[in-house]
């Protein structure tokens, strides 16, 4: 590094020690001396420290010299071998060229060509001069100056790096290097003269295309943007016309409520100014003050030439006139008419609105008080008898005919007055039988009329009616029902607003209203409608934000998407999840396949290229074998320079026969692609290639950038593999070769290597190894039950041990041997299985709330038919190789065992304790009491975890007192002095075991007549211990214990449990008579032998009770379950309630059974472990005596009321929260 410095402070355009570091930090691993300099993984020119003005073509052209010595193909190079560079102050000694150079990045690999070389690649036959003069001889100018500044002068835009900064980033097409060697050209130039705008819209138009594609790649995008559209468009639009029917709700009811007041209003008003009409006309009837003037005026005779008081010239006029003078212009009789309005008219607070009374005796007009908007014109006119005055004779006939109407108009203004008016009719009735001419109708009783005179203009402003519904923005129109009485005089239209001709049904409600004056309509509403105006603006924006949000939701899944498919494509799935969680990554893997390969001569290659050919052609190539990796369901673990890793088996895990097939069609694929293959330049490119199998651990280490890596030394066995093959040869270690005889559909063509005479190999760090050449594939002929075998997941994948005639014994198993087993439990190995049951914590053994799926507690039976499948092959593997320390358990006998696990799970019954889920638990527990047992025998053990697997098996619920009170079948069977349960449960354990279809694995655990022997003892010891529910066998087990302590204790034959079954031991296992004379001393009772049968009783005992020494999660569990079953009994009217001394019953368990059954187990197991046994004991009680009570209601609660079994445990765990 100093010397590299001291170039560097020489160049005219520096380049930093910093920079330097941040590209190159990788490759100079130490700082060279003054004179001597050594660098690792790379092979960096370097100069002398003391020469300020270095000789750098003589270094290049020693340089190029040394690579000439060279071996052509680089075959010996080792990818990780270090390179030592030597530079002296009197020469520039050979540089060494290594294949390490290959993790080196572009830059350095740049660095290994001479000056000349840059020259004629970077410029004209014009500059070429120059430019290498000043590479070669200017002592003043750094060479990664000229690199990075492309020339050495301002404004030269002509350098090697230009075609870098030519491609722009939103460009899909791929880079264009026909502008020659010196980079830029036209279309650089025009990409670099590109406007900001111009760059914006190129940016979007990127960003839609790639948005657009990923939502139609990925349709649940979509899906779920247009119901978050739709969703929130609805919800939204359904609240804004909750609003929008609020407001049109309050705005009728507001129009019909001022409409309705008006109305009512107005009819109000008519009454009241009606009563005073009323009054004058019994002031005149019950005065009789007019009378005399009635009688002169007198009755008009129609068809009579004789007729009081007409004025002859308007007989045939349109209005008939009397002559009243002298009669009706009297002054005493004006003046009583006065007296008579004028205190009724002053009374009803009427001024202004009633502005005017008339009188008309026998219908003439005769008496007036106030001048009448018609003037004095009418003065004598004979209203009743005028038919040719429509006016008069519709009121005339209106109250004398029709009695109908008494209030008439409204009339249009007169010209004298300027009044819009009514007028108010109320006729006079005598008793007498006087006949008056109404309209030429005799109208018996008739004297006249009076009638009053009624300002409409001042009625409606005293009713504000426009101001109040101006107020409201309301428009109205108020009209009058019927049609006009008088044509062209009354109207119908009696007050609207300017526009109300613009109101329907639509915008506006319409009420109705009864007055002296007939049925009021009032039209009322809005010309805008009755929506309100924010309406369309607030569905506008309803849409616009939901479409916005939706855009959103769509952007957000489009990212999250693209997050997820490139975090795929970096870690394998369960890696993913795990660092999520924040745990640590690490996974064992016991065979997987991998693949190196890396090009032949690419430091020679890169060093012809420019930069950015080199990374287009690595792009190019890497692009189609990571297609093809897709296509043969490999993992792409990294590329290193020009290196490419692929493992197969992990981390999806399938069997190692099918990963070693995959890998090498990959392989073979990677060659014929490669000979294919071609740069931009034309030239062809060649490979290397190796594979090795075998075990490897596969992780994420740290935690920036993570990166799922694998170590171990098959990793590094396959580097060695690539690097030692030959160009465009696949070298294959003898492991894979193995594999590779028994892949599941294809035959491969493998060769062994030879080096002249010698098979194989040497191997750095691995001496001489046989390797194979990888030929070619083609399709095996398979029948198809070992095609399935394979195909299919199972959890009897070969590992490292399957020998190579696996093939041979998959062919002869039957399909229907192998039950489906549940995926999440597939992907591991029955070793691995075997090792997390057996590592649990014995107090947690078995927990619902364990982290590992291969341990929790589940009552799926295919999750415990693997677990228990698991534990019986290691058994019976540790039993063959005590026999034979070669011995492996083939295919056959572990599909045998797999099928004989599902055939004892189907004979457990669906009962609350004992059932298959307790079997499991038993059997893990006598597992994991095994594995911390002092001394240890692998077929005892064998035949104990089979004993604890089967010996509730078939039982029915009920204990054996049970079965005989109800007279079962099965009492019936074994009779009253035999442990019923348990001894079905033995028939049924050698019922299955001795079927034709698992010979190969019966006679691999029993193969002679003494492993039958013992194997039998073993069982009906074990199994028959477990009738605890019996004190006499208690009581037996207790003094065998005993005397089995005491080496000089007496004993005699009634203590072996096995005195009274000894036929049935035989007839269990298939033995004769002539053994008990082969081998006399296994049917004599001795000390060794009871102590064996005490250690077996012990170990079945311990894990039948196994929950109540364990932690109390366990106990409680265990605990509800066995009340549940015993309440079911109850319920069938077998033994008594539970519930009353359950709580009790528990305490007493515990003290005189458990806690002294513990304290023995100080003799066969170590102190640690015996000590947390009785420890655990101790616990349990000391919980159940502080909440027991509250733990039995909630446990009779929970059965009673058939609550979920997880509700009423997490309630049980609760009460412990505090221990």
């Amino acid at each position: 590094m100093k010397l590299f410095n001291r170039l560097n402070r020489q160049s005219s355009r520096n380049l930093t020690l910093s920079d330097w570091d941040n590209t190159q930090e990788d490759h100079v691993e130490e700082e060279l001396p003054s004179k001597t300099t050594s660098c690792s993984g790379g092979s960096h020119p370097d100069a002398t420290a003391t020469a300020p003005a270095m000789n750098l073509q003589s270094v290049y052209e020693t340089l190029d010299n040394n690579r000439n010595n060279q071996t052509a193909n680089e075959e010996d190079n080792d990818l990780n071998d270090d390179v030592v560079c030597h530079v002296s102050h009197d020469e520039a000694p050979p540089m060494v060229a290594h294949s390490a150079s290959r993790r080196r990045t572009t830059i350095s690999k740049m660095f290994d060509r001479r000056p000349s070389d840059y020259t004629v690649a970077m410029t004209s036959s014009s500059s070429a001069s120059q430019k290498s003069s000043s590479y070669s001889s200017t002592a003043g100018t750094n060479i990664w100056t000229k690199l990075l500044a492309g020339g050495g002068k301002a404004g030269d835009d002509d350098g090697l790096w230009d075609s870098l900064n030519g491609k722009d980033i939103f460009e899909d097409e791929e880079d264009d290097d026909s502008d020659g060697e010196g980079g830029g050209g036209i279309k650089d130039t025009a990409r670099r003269g590109r406007s900001t705008m111009e760059r914006c819209r190129l940016a979007w138009w990127y960003e839609t295309k790639h948005f657009v594609a990923t939502v139609w790649k990925h349709p649940h995008i979509w899906i779920i943007s247009l119901a978050t559209f739709g969703i929130l468009c609805g919800t939204m639009i359904a609240a804004v016309n909750g609003e929008k029917n609020t407001h049109v709700q309050k705005q009728k009811m507001t129009a019909e409520f001022i409409a309705r007041e008006t109305g009512t209003w107005f009819a109000n008003e008519f009454r009241k100014a009606m009563l005073p009409l009323y009054s004058v006309q019994q002031s005149v009837i019950h005065s009789g003050y007019f009378n005399d003037a009635a009688e002169q005026i007198g009755p008009y005779q129609i068809g009579s030439s004789i007729n009081p008081n007409v004025i002859p010239e308007t007989m045939n006029q349109t209005n008939i006139m009397r002559d009243v003078t002298g009669i009706c212009d009297d002054g005493a009789l004006q003046e009583k008419w006065r007296d008579i309005v004028k205190p009724i008219n002053d009374d009803n607070d009427l001024e202004g609105v009633v502005f005017g009374y008339r009188l008309a005796p026998k219908n003439v007009f005769c008496l007036f008080e106030r001048p009448p908007p018609m003037g004095d014109k009418n003065f004598g006119l004979d209203a009743g008898s005028s038919s040719q005055n429509g006016f008069w004779k519709s009121i005339t006939e209106g109250i004398f005919i029709e009695r109908e109407y008494a209030i008439f108009g409204p009339f249009e203004p007169m010209p004298d007055s300027g009044k819009e008016w009514f007028c108010g009719h109320l006729p006079i009735w005598t008793k007498s039988k006087e006949i008056l001419n109404v309209q030429g109708v005799q109208v018996e009783g008739a004297w006249g009329f009076v009638m009053n005179y009624l300002d409409w203009a001042m009625l409606k402003d005293r009713s504000n009616i426009y101001e109040r519904f101006a107020e409201c923005n309301l428009d109205f129109e108020l009209t009058r029902i019927a049609s006009p009485r008088i044509p062209g005089k009354d109207s119908q239209a009696l007050a609207s607003s300017p526009h109300a001709d613009l109101l329907d049904s639509t915008n506006s409600v319409l009420i109705k209203t009864d007055s002296l004056h007939g049925v009021w309509e009032n039209r009322v509403g809005n010309l805008a409608g009755w929506s309100p105006p924010w309406y369309n603006g607030a569905i506008s924006g309803v849409v616009l934000v939901s479409l916005l949000l939706g855009f959103l939701t769509a952007s957000t899944l489009v990212e999250r998407q693209l997050h997820r498919n490139l975090v795929a494509k970096m870690l394998p799935r369960r890696a993913i999840v795990k660092l999520h969680r924040g745990q640590t990554v690490l996974e064992k893997y016991n065979l997987v396949t991998i693949f190196f390969s890396d090009i032949v001569g690419f430091t020679s290659m890169a060093g012809s290229m420019r930069p950015i050919q080199v990374m287009k052609m690595l792009n190019d190539l890497y692009t189609e074998l990571d297609k093809l990796v897709l296509k043969h369901q490999v993992y792409k673990v990294e590329t290193i320079g020009d290196a490419y890793m692929v493992v197969g088996g992990a981390p999806d895990r399938v069997p190692a026969p099918l990963a070693a097939e995959r890998v090498a069609l990959f392989a073979l694929d990677v060659v014929a692609f490669v000979k294919k293959f071609r740069t931009n330049d034309g030239d062809q490119i060649f490979i290397r290639a190796g594979i090795a199998s075998g075990p490897t651990v596969g992780g994420v280490v740290g935690q920036a950038m993570p990166r799922y890596c694998f170590f171990g030394d098959t990793v590094n066995f396959a580097s060695r593999m690539e690097s030692t093959s030959k160009k465009m040869n696949i070298q294959v270690a003898e492991v894979t070769y193995r594999l590779l005889q028994d892949t599941p559909t294809m035959e491969f063509n493998l060769t062994k290597r030879m080096e002249g005479d010698i098979a194989g190999v040497m191997i750095k760090g691995k001496g001489h190894q046989i390797t194979y050449w990888l030929g070619s594939a083609s399709q095996r002929e398979v029948c198809p039950k070992k095609r399935w075998s394979f195909d299919r997941k199972r959890t009897h994948s070969m590992d490292i041990e399957a020998p190579a005639s696996a093939s041979q014994e998959l062919a002869n198993v039957d399909e229907d041997d192998v039950s489906e087993q549940p995926e999440h439990i597939n992907m591991y190995s029955q070793s691995e299985i075997y090792d997390a049951m057996t590592n649990q914590d014995w107090e947690k053994l078995g927990h619902a709330s364990a982290s590992s799926g291969l341990v929790a507690a589940s009552d799926d039976r295919d999750i415990i038919i693997v677990r228990a499948s698991a534990l019986l092959e290691h058994h019976l593997l540790r039993v063959l190789k005590e026999r034979n320390a070669d011995a492996t358990i083939s295919i056959s006998i572990k599909v045998q065992i797999n099928k004989f696990v599902a055939d004892v799970a189907a004979t457990y019954n669906d009962v609350h304790f004992h059932n298959l889920s307790h079997a499991i638990h038993v059997t893990t527990s006598m597992n994991k009491l095994l594995s911390a047992t002092v001394k240890e025998d692998p077929s005892n053990s064998f035949a104990l975890v089979f004993s604890a697997l089967l010996h509730d098996a078939g039982h029915t619920g009920m204990s054996n007192k049970f079965l005989i009170d109800s007279r079962h079948a099965l009492s019936k069977k074994y009779g009253k002095d035999v442990p019923i349960a348990e001894k079905q449960s033995i028939d049924i354990a050698l019922e299955i075991l001795f079927r034709p279809e698992y010979e190969t694995m019966r006679k691999s655990i029993i193969p002679g007549d003494l492993d039958k022997v013992h194997f039998a003892k073993d069982l009906f010891q074990s199994i028959l211990v477990t009738d605890i529910a019996s004190p006499d066998c208690v009581k037996l087990g207790l003094k065998r214990y005993e005397v089995s302590q005491d080496e000089h204790g007496e004993y005699d034959s009634g203590l072996c449990p096995l005195a009274c079954y000894i036929e049935d031991v035989f007839e269990g296992v298939d033995l004769d008579e002539g053994v008990k004379e082969e081998y006399p001393e296994e049917f004599i009772i001795t000390h060794t032998g009871l102590q064996g049968c005490v250690r077996n009783e012990h170990l079945m005992l311990l894990s039948d009770i196994s929950h109540l020494l364990q932690s109390w999660e366990n106990f409680v569990k265990w605990n509800f379950r066995l009340y549940k079953e015993i309440n079911v009994c109850f319920k069938q009217g077998l033994g008594n309630d539970p519930r009353g001394g359950w709580c009790q019953g528990q305490i007493g368990f515990l003290d005189h059974y458990i806690l002294p059954l513990a304290k023995r187990s100080h003799i066969y197991f170590n102190k640690e472990f015996a000590d947390a046994l009785v420890k655990n004991g101790l616990n349990n009680r000391r919980l159940w005596m502080e909440h027991g009570i509250k733990a039995t209601s909630i446990i009779v609660d929970g059965a009673d009321n058939d609550e979920v079994e997880s509700d009423v445990l997490l309630r049980l765990n609760e009460l412990s929260s505090g221990f």
